[in-house]
């Protein structure tokens, strides 16, 4: 090996651990994203109920919204790393030396539909929680119908944008393809 193809060798290596470890932090920012929906809801909750008022319950499912987005960013994110490693670093060192991301591609996590939609349904899930515990936070004059339809209207667009938005992630992929069968 040459004194350039062993430079090369090292900054590719450099930036596959880089790029890994930005995934891993990536992965630890969405970790928290969820934590942050959880505990909002339970805040949310807790003061809705205590002031007896539907209406600060019924604000949960804007947030969720706003978490679910930034949730879906970090996603693409990774996925587009992930696809830079695969394709681009993997292929500059040598298949047979760096293929972790290939690995995955190729042997998929079992169950993978229940593997990718398990925490992407925390937060459309928690919006209807929201609005199903708006009708036990206070009187029905508590919460204008505005603001539930709102509330409804928001539920509905966190679900259709975990359901249109997805990265491709190799839990709903077909192994082999270059996003793992799923575009955007």
């Amino acid at each position: 090996m040459t004194s350039s193809e062993w430079d090369r060798t090292q900054l590719a290596v450099a930036e596959y651990t880089s790029l890994r470890a930005e995934i891993v932090q990536l992965t630890e920012l969405q970790t928290q994203i969820i934590g942050g929906a959880v505990v909002a809801l339970g805040v949310v909750l807790s003061v809705g109920f205590e002031a007896g008022n539907a209406a600060v319950v019924l604000v949960y499912p804007l947030l969720s919204l706003v978490f679910g987005i930034v949730w879906l960013y970090k996603a693409h994110l990774i996925a587009r790393i992930a696809a830079y490693l695969r394709e681009e670093v993997e292929g500059r060192v040598g298949r047979g030396d760096l293929g972790w991301e290939r690995f995955v591609r190729t042997h998929p996590l079992p169950h993978r539909l229940l593997a990718y939609w398990g925490l992407r349904s925390v937060f459309p899930v928690t919006s209807v929680l929201a609005i199903m515990a708006s009708h036990a936070a206070g009187p029905a004059r508590s919460a204008p119908i505005v603001l539930y339809t709102a509330s409804c209207l928001v539920t509905a667009g966190t679900f259709a944008i975990f359901a249109v938005w997805r990265e491709p992630a190799p839990e709903i992929a077909g192994a082999g393809s270059r996003w793992g069968g799923q575009k955007g």
